[in-house]
């Protein structure tokens, strides 16, 4: 349906799948299965003090797999995996060229964005959101801006 100047009808332009994000309760071990199951490349791993988790990201080709090991006790990543004590799928991440656009039609269409309902910063530099799942029928959505990176 297109948009004709009316608000309501607002659309969050995605561009891609950015990511798929997996909540692992050994960072260690699931590198080696991803390396040595299916030959995958594996970044190397990076703390994120700052969001409780301890990263690494799986090359598939056309998209990535974000490996996260809680770090702290506070790391929302540990309630999940308390819940999930093999792990799981966490999120997934979907980019989009106009990141406070989609954050404003989050806003305007009644989605609740977590935390304190703005964007953040990454880790590389990059704004994003998360969507609350109850209003996304059970998946924790990222939104994150689509910029060229160099």
């Amino acid at each position: 349906m297109e948009n004709n100047g009316g608000e309501k009808n607002k659309k969050i332009k995605i561009k891609g799948l950015d990511h798929l994000s997996v909540a692992v309760p050994d960072l260690e071990k699931a590198i080696d299965f991803y390396q040595n199951s299916f030959g995958c490349a594996v970044t190397n791993t990076k703390i994120l003090e700052n969001q409780g988790v301890k990263i690494a990201y799986v090359d598939l080709g056309n998209v990535q797999l974000e490996l996260m090991e809680p770090y702290g006790e506070t790391s929302p990543i540990k309630k999940f995996l308390d819940r999930n004590t093999s792990g799981g799928i966490h999120h997934f991440c979907l980019r989009t060229e106009d990141l406070e656009g989609a954050l404003q039609t989050t806003r305007q269409e009644g989605m609740q964005v977590l935390g304190d309902g703005s964007a953040s910063i990454s880790h590389h530099g990059k704004k994003f959101f998360f969507i609350h799942p109850k209003d996304t029928f059970g998946s924790l959505i990222e939104i994150e801006e689509d910029k060229n990176d160099h």
